[in-house]
């Protein structure tokens, strides 16, 4: 499955986002993690060391402030004597293991599964001795914030991934709007032929925005380079009619002499056909380069095809007899459709022409014309030499032909036929195709409108 540009950059996008973002929350954890067991500790130490200010000797009596029995931020406080025994304060619900004094020192301890920090001080009160003031904090409960604060970023983690997608979409496709735009253009053109189409540039000063320029001017040197090569064309094609035409009517002059030599009748035979093979290619460059310049306008009309069809076969008849190649006909009685009568004349001796023409000695051609629909169908099949599969795709490029040294010397080919013949076809708003094994014959179809 082929995956388009915008896609990959979409999914490259999200997928660098999304792991810029889990290695982030991984980094937030671990510092996370720590910072807040060292602020456990730290508070932990700074109530117990404050706790000494509320404890006072008064009357003759130990004077210990409310404020120990009250548990801030987790952290219970407990007052005891020299011998360890407790006085006032609270102690955890699930601490049950009192471990003896270590002042100064702060311990992990485990206990009915929860992990606490305590953390014991001792002071000297004027009147009354040495007293241990001990602070319990429990580790699990911190630890279960940061696992709760993970599993909300596990559950907010798709949906921003989605979200880094849809962005990412969405920018892939802004910047990917000029391309899409040159690659629309470039079909149209494709397409078309049309080269005065040009790429909408819009707004910016960007790589891709210089690129469409330095595009658009290509396509603006190529349209003035072939407009000067179709007009060259035209111009060259008109220029040579008239010599062309010249030289072959002195060709039958010359042949309408009885009392020629032999010897100078058949050369003249040669100058007068290869003369008439020039005109005929010099009359398809005419009507191909008016053409490109849409000068050539269709005089379309109902004709009767099936009548037409017989007649071109007849004449093609004649053509073949001197490679005794049969041409069979089926052709749908009373078919009729509108159609530029003239086009279809070239359109039909030009298939049936390269059939005879690359058609082997005692071979058949098959022509066979029929309605679809509304459709005129059309089929030219032979039994000929073919035609490779490496040049199928060509031979609807002017002036290509697979084997220039193929064609006999009485016989034309210039490589104008076929790409004529498609013009005819499309002109008409139908196609035409190909298909062709070497050695083993070609096949051209085509189809039309029936109606304007």
């Amino acid at each position: 499955m082929k995956i388009s540009v915008k896609w990959k950059l979409t999914l490259l996008y999200t997928f660098f986002m999304t792991l810029l973002a889990c290695v982030i929350i991984a980094i937030l954890l671990s510092l996370s993690n720590e910072t807040i067991l060292a602020s456990i500790q730290t508070e932990l130490k700074e109530s117990v060391e404050n706790a000494f200010q509320d404890i006072g000797w008064d009357d003759g009596g130990l004077d210990i402030d409310n404020d120990i029995m009250e548990v801030e931020q987790g952290i219970y406080l407990s007052v005891y004597n020299e011998n360890s025994e407790i006085i006032y304060g609270k102690i955890p619900h699930g601490f049950m293991d009192i471990p003896p004094m270590q002042e100064g020192q702060l311990r992990t301890l485990q206990d009915s599964g929860t992990r606490w920090y305590v953390y014991d001080s001792s002071a000297e009160i004027e009147g009354y001795g040495k007293l241990y003031v001990r602070g319990i904090v429990s580790v699990t409960r911190a630890e279960e914030s940061i696992t709760i604060f993970l599993r909300f970023t596990l559950i907010l983690l798709p949906l921003m991934v989605l979200l880094t997608a849809f962005i990412g979409y969405r920018f892939t496709k802004r910047v990917m709007r000029p391309v899409y735009a040159a690659a629309r253009t470039a079909e149209e053109i494709y397409e078309s032929g049309d080269l005065s189409k040009r790429i909408p540039e819009g707004r910016g000063n960007d790589e891709l925005h210089k690129l469409i320029q330095c595009l658009n001017q290509m396509l603006e040197w190529l349209e003035e380079t072939f407009a000067r090569e179709k007009q060259f064309t035209s111009d060259v094609s008109h220029e040579l009619r008239t010599p062309v035409a010249v030289i072959l009517s002195q060709c039958e002059n010359l042949l309408d002499e009885e009392e020629m030599p032999k010897k100078f009748r058949e050369d003249v035979e040669v100058i007068k056909r290869k003369a008439a093979a020039m005109s005929r290619m010099i009359s398809q460059l005419l009507m191909l380069s008016r053409a490109d310049q849409n000068r050539l306008e269709l005089n379309r009309e109902l004709v009767d095809l099936s009548m037409l069809a017989e007649i071109v076969a007849e004449d093609q008849q004649e053509i073949a007899d001197k490679k005794s190649i049969i041409i069979y006909t089926k052709v749908e009685p009373e078919l009729t459709g509108y159609a530029d009568e003239t086009m279809l004349i070239r359109l039909f001796v030009n298939l049936l022409g390269n059939a005879v023409r690359y058609g082997v000695e005692g071979g058949i051609v098959e022509f066979a014309l029929w309605r679809e629909g509304e459709r005129i169908c059309g089929s030219v099949k032979d039994n000929g030499i073919g035609i490779s599969r490496e040049a199928l795709p060509h031979i609807w490029e002017r002036f290509y032909q697979e084997d220039p040294t193929r064609n006999r010397p009485d016989e034309s080919g210039a490589g104008l036929g076929l790409p004529m013949v498609k013009w005819i076809v499309q002109m008409h708003g139908g196609e035409i195709w190909a298909e062709s094994e070497k050695g083993k014959g070609s096949t051209f179809g085509f189809w039309f409108p029936q109606k304007k």
